[in-house]
């Protein structure tokens, strides 16, 4: 539901309830009440709620009209004498119910004697222009964090590694290309227009077109509204999961050994959109209507890792346990109105005209860029040596309430064109290259190089746009009565379209009417570790302080999180009326995306990287050690892919 919607609809109702208790107006006594009020009271008598009626189960106790003696002569202003506070109106032009019953509001005025009195008319105010809204909100985040921790005294060798290094980072931009190329491919190739305002109304001008071509026909990845996850519609759709509770972070404790937190980043983007311009009672279009829901979801990843240890204990490994969920809701609920009275138009009318096209536009950009490429070698004994070179954050946030429940009728004379659409796309790179290496010790080794976490979650919430009718003669005299400027309108026209007492507002465009909602979602995270940790036996003096404490390699290069949350609540009218023809579409596109190549160039130069940063940090090894290097590789399976350039 609209945050605040039905207590806004409630409150306007309300109000106007209490406006017409409360306003001050002339006052009329009755002499033949015997508890009729001071002529010059104007305050509001409230009603009694301490009062306890006395309730008869055999008869009821109903007000009845006094009765009239035969020998008085029946005239009004004997049987209703007043005194009224304003002497300039003219007399009241009542006409008595014999029943005793109250006079009928709009009698019609006949001849055949009788005071004159004023006839009650609709009256109509015109402006020029409506306030219309091209909001444009872009977010970008760039952050470059890598890292480079190699224990040397040689420049030449430092050299040397900035240079691989380096190469290292072009391997890493040339392998996102070709994960975000594979990734637009899964797109269809219409829906790749520009991200602002001039790019969605152009497209949104082909799209109805083609749409309108087809007869309204189903495109190739149109869907029944409802609850999707990973593609597949749930039926029920399930609870929303609970907020989990924030990871604390880990206590690596103060013993001897060797620590790397070379994963962990975060990257989010959150995205909220209300849109209330659309939300009175009535909107009549007189062209074509046209309304399409759309979400496109992508996460993709490539997460190749090789993880070599020596000596110590056994090697625990995590490797794989990487997630990545797509969920997609498209909701629709009745208008806001839809379980309100409808009362009289009223006899006041605002009409705000605009002479072309109306715009209501809502885009947001959100993109975060972040690269953490690391290299970090370690070399240690008798320390407790910690490395952080991850757990980096970038975030994106952005509300957008546009409009108000503003108007109560809203008619284009040209066509309808609305759309609601998401776009959210993840791009994980999270090759690792991880060795291990002892030197006598016995450590407890263990590496956590995956449980990465891709998530996107959107959901379009539509309230009203479900209650079609078509035109009729009376709606159609309206349009043309205020087409063509009348200022005043017979009261039958408040009954032509159901309003909410008091004044009247509507808005009369004379050309078509853009209504867009749009968003767009990207997180791109390149952790491309290579990490080489080297325990030595500790001295003497360490192995005293700490006598009953296994030494420790560990490394921890995964746990990367990359979420979208994105929503479009789109508040339209509870009633529509169209003359033309109605089209609607709900699209959906949630793909998985793997590499599509087996080759592991980029690994054999990291391995190539770390042959010679082993020769440096230890220049002893020639001897081939006495245990196996153990390894693994483990390629995630559930990637999905789209990225908007």
């Amino acid at each position: 539901m609209v945050p605040g919607g039905i207590t806004e609809v409630s409150w306007h109702f309300a109000g106007y309830l209490q406006i017409i208790n409360d306003i001050a107006r002339d006052r009329i006594g009755y002499d033949e009440s015997a508890f009729r009020n001071l002529q010059d009271d104007y305050i509001t008598l409230r009603p009694n709620y301490e009062s306890k009626p006395v309730l008869d189960e055999l008869d009821s106790h109903g007000l009845r009209a006094p009765e009239i003696s035969l020998s008085d002569e029946l005239h009004k202003s004997h049987l209703l004498p007043i005194k009224s506070l304003s002497p300039a109106l003219p007399d009241p032009d009542l006409e008595v119910d014999p029943s005793g019953g109250l006079a009928r509001l709009f009698a019609p005025r006949g001849g055949g004697g009788g005071g004159g009195g004023h006839e009650f008319k609709i009256t109509v105010q015109y402006e020029n222009d409506g306030d219309q809204a091209l909001v444009d909100i872009r977010q970008r985040n760039v952050m470059s964090d890598d890292d480079q921790l190699i224990v040397t005294t040689d420049c030449s060798d430092t050299a040397i590694f900035t240079t691989q290094t380096n190469l290292l980072a072009d391997h890493a931009e040339a392998t996102l290309q070709r994960m975000a190329d594979g990734a637009n491919n899964e797109i269809p190739e219409e829906w790749a227009f520009p991200q602002n305002g001039t790019g969605v109304t152009e497209f949104i001008k082909a799209h109805d077109e083609d749409l309108a071509s087809r007869d309204g026909e189903p495109g190739a990845h149109s869907v029944e509204p409802g609850y999707y996850l990973n593609g597949v519609l749930q039926v029920p759709a399930p609870d929303p999961p609970p907020v989990p509770e924030p990871t604390p972070a880990p206590d690596l404790g103060h013993n001897l050994g060797q620590w790397a937190e070379a994963g962990g980043n975060e990257s989010w983007n959150a995205a909220l959109i209300v849109d209330l311009s659309e939300s009175g009672r009535s909107m009549i279009v007189m062209g074509d209507y046209f309304k399409t829901d759309a979400i496109f979801q992508t996460n993709s990843t490539m997460d190749r890792d090789h993880i070599d240890a020596t000596g110590g204990q056994a090697l625990e490994t995590v490797t794989g346990d990487n997630r990545a969920d797509n969920i997609a809701d498209f909701v629709h609920n009745p208008g806001i109105y839809d379980s309100l009275l409808a009362t009289f138009a009223g006899p006041r009318w605002n009409v705000d005209v605009v002479e072309g096209d109306y715009y209501n536009i809502h885009t947001i950009v959100q993109f975060n860029y972040l690269i953490d490429n690391d290299v970090v070698v370690q070399r240690s004994a008798d320390t407790h040596y910690e490395v952080h070179s991850g757990e980096n954050e970038l975030g994106n946030l952005a509300e957008v309430f546009g409009g108000t429940i503003e108007y109560d009728l809203i008619i284009v004379l040209g066509s309808y064109h609305g759309m609601n659409v998401i776009f959210q796309n993840n791009i994980l790179l999270n090759n690792d290259d991880i060795k291990l290496l002892t030197a006598g010790t016995d450590p407890s080794q263990s590496v956590v190089s995956g449980q990465n976490e891709l998530t996107n979650t959107a959901t379009i919430e539509t309230l009203g746009d479900d209650n079609f009718d078509s035109m009729n003669d009376d709606l159609n005299n309206l349009v043309t009565a205020l087409g063509g400027g009348s200022t005043v309108l017979d009261p039958v026209y408040g009954t032509y379209i159901d309003g909410s007492g008091g004044v009247f507002n509507v808005l009369y465009v004379k050309g078509d009417y853009y209504d867009v909602n749009a968003i767009w979602q990207t997180n791109v995270t390149s952790d491309i570790n290579l990490i080489i940790q080297l325990l030595e036996t500790p001295s003497e003096g360490a192995s005293v302080l700490h006598p009953d404490s296994a030494e420790t390699q560990s490394v921890t290069t995964g746990k990367n999180s990359l979420s979208n949350d994105a929503a479009i609540v789109d508040v339209g009218a509870t009633n529509t009326y169209v003359n033309g023809e109605v089209y609607g579409d709900t699209i959906l596109v949630q793909a998985n995306l793997l590499p599509e190549d087996g080759n592991h160039t980029l690994a054999r130069d990291m391995n190539a990287l770390v042959t010679e940063l082993i020769a440096f940090v230890n220049e002893s090894q020639d001897e081939t050690p006495a245990t196996q290097p153990v390894g693994s590789m483990w390629i995630q399976e559930d990637p999905i892919a789209s990225v908007m350039h």
